[in-house]
Order: structure tokens, then sequence, then C-alpha cells
């Protein structure tokens, strides 16, 4: 399994994840320094023990340009991570739901009547709500979204990721 670390320029801004062990060359460079350490890892060479990096930050400011504030890729785990793992019709967590369900993609206006596979027209929605749904809009289903769809920015999916990290890794 792959310890991954999250990049962060010099203004505590992401910039990517990479592996634990990219960070940790990133440190012994002089490149960067261990924001955050995973609690009961370490690497060891024949010399010495480092902490396994969650998190590092760069130690010079990195121009990003405006990569990071343009639009996110649509594919399922960024739909999830902006919906926080949760049903956008009966609102219960990836946690909550019942041993054969689980979190689908739900076209708000099905493609079948016009509706585009695009960020302000997808949810995430668990298999009971996604197929009570069917082929129809929320209203004609008698459902409510929770909140509108947005289109998220490249910085707040990997915002809400290092967050959803942190608050696992608490519990």
């Amino acid at each position: 399994m792959t310890i991954h670390c999250v990049v962060m320029n010099a203004s505590w801004e992401p910039l990517a994840v990479v592996s634990a062990e990219e960070g940790l060359i990133m440190t012994l460079k002089g490149k960067a320094y261990v924001a955050e350490a995973h609690p009961d890892r370490v690497f060891r060479t024949v010399r010495a023990e480092y902490p396994v990096p969650t998190s590092v930050v760069l130690k010079e400011y990195r121009k990003t340009g405006g990569k990071y504030y343009s639009a996110a890729q649509l594919n399922q785990r960024n739909l999830f991570v902006r919906d926080d793992y949760q049903c956008q019709y009966c609102q219960r967590t990836l946690f909550e739901l019942r041993p054969k369900e689980y979190l689908t993609r739900d076209h708000v206006m099905p493609r079948s009547r016009g509706g585009a596979d695009a960020w302000l027209n997808v949810v995430t929605a668990c298999s009971s709500c996604n197929h009570r749904k069917d082929n129809k809009t929320p209203e004609e289903a008698d459902l409510t979204l929770l909140k509108k769809p947005k289109e998220p920015t490249v910085f707040e999916i990997l915002k809400k990721r290092s967050k959803r990290r942190k608050r696992n890794r608490s519990q």
C-alpha cells in the first residue's frame, strides 16, 4: 500500500499529491519541510530513521499560474469528494448506507432527456435514491436536492481530500 504525501506551496496551498518517498526526498534535499508525519511509520536506513511524511511544505514559493483554480476533472472520486461522500437526496453518508447499497453518479437531468455529463448536472446519490429517481428529474421523482451542484476547482478538491484524510486519522 502506497502512502501518499500532499505537497504544499510556501503559502500552504496544495500543489500535488506524491508518494511519501518523494516527499521525504524533497525534505532531505532541503527543498521542503515535513508539516505532518504518519504517526506509526518510519523510513529506516542503515544510519537513521525518518518520519513518513503525509504533507510537506516547500521552503520557497512556487508560482503556480491558474491551473489550481481551473475546473477539476469530472470523475467519480472527485464527484464524491465534492459532495462529501453524501447522497444529495436522502443525506446519508457512505458509512450510513445499508450493506447492499453504494454511492453512484446521478444526472439531475437524465442524459436520455438531454442532460449533460457535466459538473452542473451530476450529484452523488445512493443506489436506492438513484433507482427511485430512475429516468426522471428530482421534481418528478418527488426528491429534493441537498444543494445545487457546482463546478469545483482543483484547489477545492485537493483541500477537501486533505481535510478528509485528517478527519479519518483522528477517528
